[in-house]
């Protein structure tokens, strides 16, 4: 009762926060680049354009949309810019990456022209970014502005004033922070339980259980939100394998106890952490492009089915992780959880095979070709073909278990590779979720998890 109570509060002040220096002269609803929206999806996308985080300058996206109305901003530095090459090009100084907006004047011209480029090289998407965020921030100061996007309740169709509603409430509630804070509970709850047991271990999966609830909300939300499936953007496949992650760990765990919550309790932890700012915050529901679109029946169930058949992928490789702890505290391995992690790849490889095969489907539809070795594509070949030799040296008994249990925690690597890596290297038709904060997630991940893995390798010992 009393925990409830606590998330009940915790809601309620980031409800409250939301509220926070809002300005009653600004409209409900806003016409928006390209659809109508409630005024804090517009206020998210306004701080992401400017410093791409939740906040600039320690300023809540309410509090910083009104403060650049009322020209208050003007003196604060709310433009960031992550490249050294951008800054010298501005003739800005060379110590600093963030800027206040009377520092662009002498060179505004000179960033139209290089914003009016078109590559995808980093470099020349922060120029355009920048170049963006202040012609936002000067039109936001106008007010013929605010008068031309000002939509009215009465000027909106029942249906899409609910969906509008719903947006609100969802971007005022942030679930995905609360999720992501229960989820840390779960974790420390089950860290406790290798004290006392008794005491902490059902705690830790109650709580576990409120975050599989707090995301299937967050799905439904988002589906009665965009009025389909949400399986169309790289954030919502987040969302799905978080969910399936969660709910596989809970029901996983009942039958084989801490050691199983253990698992992926820490990995849903680490995992949240690292892509919590990237992926996870100031979503502003963006329309998905129209190849995604255009056969969503396909596009649907190829994300379901490979989200389904990763999140299994990835327990087996969190399980192997704990397993191979367990060697280096020469604690006997039950054979009943080695059968269980070889198990849980069979079936992990098997879904994930049907989900990429489905992908050629909706390939077939969208592109007009089933395969084209496109870097995605051939990423999820290579998290089948490296889950198909974790099985073969073990149908073999090529290598030790130990040595299987360090390819399997591997596979995490090679997963994070598939999902996120890929749409970093900015070329293919999978380049859609580059940003330089999620390049940073990926690569503490990808050093942290190799790191970890040598290390509990190479301490641990070789046993039945």
């Amino acid at each position: 009762m009393i925990f409830r109570v606590a998330v009940l509060l915790l809601m309620a002040m980031l409800n409250a926060f939301a509220f926070e220096n809002s300005a009653e002269s600004f409209p409900e609803f806003v016409d928006f680049n390209g659809r109508y929206r409630p005024l804090n999806s517009m206020e998210n996308e306004v701080t992401n354009a400017l410093c791409e985080k939740k906040k600039c300058v320690g300023l809540r996206p309410a509090a910083l949309v009104q403060r650049i109305r009322n020209g208050s901003a003007d003196s604060a530095p709310v433009f960031r810019i992550n490249r050294a090459t951008t800054v010298d090009i501005l003739h800005l100084d060379p110590e600093r990456r963030t800027f206040m907006r009377k520092e662009f004047e002498p060179t505004r011209s000179l960033l139209k022209q290089y914003a009016e480029r078109e590559d995808s090289r980093p470099l020349t998407q922060e120029l355009i970014r920048l170049n963006y965020a202040l012609d936002l921030y000067d039109s936001i100061q106008s007010d013929n502005f605010w008068q031309k996007i000002s939509v009215e309740r009465e000027d909106v169709v029942p249906q899409r004033l609910r969906q509008l509603v719903a947006e609100r409430a969802y971007l005022r509630w942030n679930l995905p922070f609360v999720s992501w804070i229960l989820t840390c509970i779960a974790f420390a709850l089950s860290l406790l339980a290798l004290w006392k047991k008794n005491v902490f271990w059902k705690s830790a999966w109650v709580t576990q259980s409120l975050v599989t609830l707090c995301f299937a909300g967050i799905f439904i939300w988002r589906a009665v939100v965009g009025n389909h499936l949400p399986l169309t953007s790289l954030y919502e496949m987040i969302l799905v394998l978080v969910l399936g992650i969660s709910f596989l760990g809970v029901v996983v765990s009942v039958k084989f106890g801490l050691q199983a919550f253990l698992a992926f309790a820490s990995g849903m932890c680490l995992v949240l952490s690292l892509v919590m700012r990237s992926a996870l915050s100031g979503d502003s529901f963006a329309v998905a492009p129209m190849q995604l679109m255009n056969s969503p029946f396909w596009l649907s169930l190829h994300v379901f089915t490979i989200a389904s058949g990763f999140c299994v992928l990835i327990l087996s490789s969190l399980l192997a992780h704990v397993m191979l702890f367990s060697r280096v505290l020469k604690k006997k391995l039950p054979m009943e959880t080695q059968k269980l992690l070889f198990s849980m790849l069979g079936i992990g490889f098997a879904i994930s095979a049907l989900g990429t095969l489905l992908g050629g489907f909706w390939a077939d539809v969208a592109w007009g070709r089933f395969w084209g070795w496109d870097p995605k594509e051939n990423a999820a070949l290579l998290v089948l073909l490296w889950v198909l030799i974790v099985m073969h040296l073990k149908a073999g008994n090529f290598v030790s278990h130990k040595t299987l249990e360090v390819l399997s925690a591997l596979l995490s690597v090679v997963i994070a590779f598939c999902l996120f890596g890929v749409n970093l290297l900015g070329v293919g038709l999978h380049s859609y979720g580059y940003s330089p904060r999620l390049l940073v997630a990926f690569l503490t991940f990808v050093i942290c998890d190799v790191g970890i893995i040598s290390v509990l390798g190479f301490f641990s010992r070789n046993q039945k």
